[in-house]
């Protein structure tokens, strides 16, 4: 896997996106607006192991492990804090999505992750397509802001370029992974993983294979996901989504 600052004329432009799946635009948003965000998320890691339910989990929390102490996760985070939904960071998104799309972006999931220091706890490879029914079809953008500068050492995002281009593969559980986890094969080899400054922004198609590795740091690796779509969260009500669901019954994001 190889490590690359991506050349200023792949950076943000439809056609790297549509060739490669992913792409980073360097500089999106400012310092104050990263620091706005940061203090929204963090409190909401805080005595983590209190908070453990359905949508707030610690996938490297295996075994005896205490939960918040490898890599607490946040589904919908802004269901628990609402203010998150008025930042810079959520507004740039979804107006970005929305020139992507070429029409109106709304709010379909987030996500939010604290790796931990010296957590060991790598996030599979994976399509983000791949934690829903087979048959549901989300046409979504989605995003990646983290919080801090993020590169391997710290596990920042690995992509396989052009993967997007294929279907959906299959996804499994593993026995020696959170029961949450599911992961897919990918081809190492062609990954990339772009180092990222403050205030440096990815965004990647849902079909795209991506993984994260560990945290080898002494400081957590905080980051928020956000998926916009052109119906927002109505996608899932689709006639098409709607049978996928009867037919495999299974809790969506």
């Amino acid at each position: 896997m190889s490590e690359t600052a991506l050349k200023s004329t792949d950076v943000w432009d439809l056609q790297h996106y549509a060739e490669n799946g992913f792409a980073v635009e360097r500089g999106f948003f400012s310092e104050s607006e990263i620091r706005e965000t940061r203090e929204l998320l963090t409190p909401l890691f805080e005595n983590f192991a209190e908070k453990v339910g359905q949508r707030i989990r610690d996938i490297g929390a295996i075994g005896d492990a205490q939960p918040g102490t490898r890599q607490p996760e946040i589904d919908r985070a802004i269901k628990v804090c609402p203010e998150l939904t008025q930042t810079g960071v959520f507004l740039k998104t979804k107006a970005l999505a929305r020139e992507m799309i070429g029409r109106s972006a709304h709010y379909v999931f987030d996500h939010a992750i604290s790796k931990m220091p010296h957590s060991n706890t790598s996030t599979p490879w994976h399509q983000d397509r791949g934690y829903m029914k087979a048959k549901t079809h989300l046409e979504t953008v989605n995003f990646w802001v983290p919080l801090q500068p993020t590169g391997p050492e710290n596990g920042t995002l690995s992509y396989v370029p052009g993967s997007h281009a294929g279907d959906l593969l299959p996804h499994f559980r593993d026995s020696n992974l959170h029961p949450h986890v599911l992961r897919t094969e990918a081809n190492e080899a062609e990954a990339v993983s772009p180092r990222l400054e403050l205030g440096d922004l990815c965004l990647h198609h849902p079909l795209t294979i991506h993984s994260a590795g560990p945290n080898e740091t002494d400081s957590p690796r905080l980051a928020w996901s956000l998926h916009f779509g052109a119906y927002g969260r109505l996608e899932y009500l689709k006639p098409s989504n709607l049978w996928a669901f009867l037919r495999n019954p299974m809790t969506v994001s």
